[in-house]
């Protein structure tokens, strides 16, 4: 993973195994090239049942995303194994991250799931609770992060329609939103 700040650009770069929709690993170059926004959906843990509705709701709502140029990319903190549980059981038209925590144990002796992510772990460390979103803009085949979401508690994960609605107006404004109420010309 490599997070970089040139001026008020921030890029973030990932490979990462996908159990979902794609190959069996995705990086943020792919993503980049195929696509003008890319959603990462940032899940507390394999047993949340709110990251769990949120996931199905995004995949319901698809094509609106789909439609906008945006990828949306569940990304959970645990072994490739617990998150192709999520893509079986609900048949996710996205890719599925696996983005543990490198903690030493073997994934296959592993018996508690990680809650902590790897490459994703600086913006679980700025989002006060998850489920959370990270929004990027795909500029020359690299993430570049136009703003974070979640709040306090985990029922502050923005709704559907606060997401769509985020990237439209990024989309009609062209500014960047790097968090914290910081913005740029984009």
């Amino acid at each position: 993973m490599t997070d970089t700040t040139t001026g008020s650009d921030r890029y973030f770069d990932f490979e990462l195994d996908n159990v979902g929709a794609g190959s069996a690993t995705l990086t943020s170059e792919r993503l980049a090239a195929d696509h003008d926004y890319v959603l990462a959906v940032l899940l507390r843990n394999h047993y949340c049942p709110l990251c769990r509705d949120l996931v199905s709701r995004l995949a319901d709502h698809y094509g609106e995303f789909a439609t906008r140029g945006t990828a949306v990319v569940p990304v959970l903190p645990d072994i490739r194994e617990r998150a192709l549980v999520w893509h079986r059981r609900y048949e996710l038209p996205f890719p599925m991250l696996a983005d543990p925590t490198d903690d030493g144990v073997d994934d296959d002796r592993r018996d508690v799931p990680p809650d902590e992510f790897d490459a994703f772990a600086p913006f679980q460390r700025t989002i006060p609770s998850l489920p959370g979103v990270v929004l990027f803009e795909c500029v020359e085949d690299r993430l570049r992060i136009v703003s974070r979401h979640g709040g306090p508690k985990p029922q502050d994960v923005p709704t559907i329609d606060a997401l769509v609605d985020r990237i439209d107006v990024h989309r009609d404004d062209g500014t960047v939103d790097v968090g914290d109420g910081v913005r740029a010309d984009g």
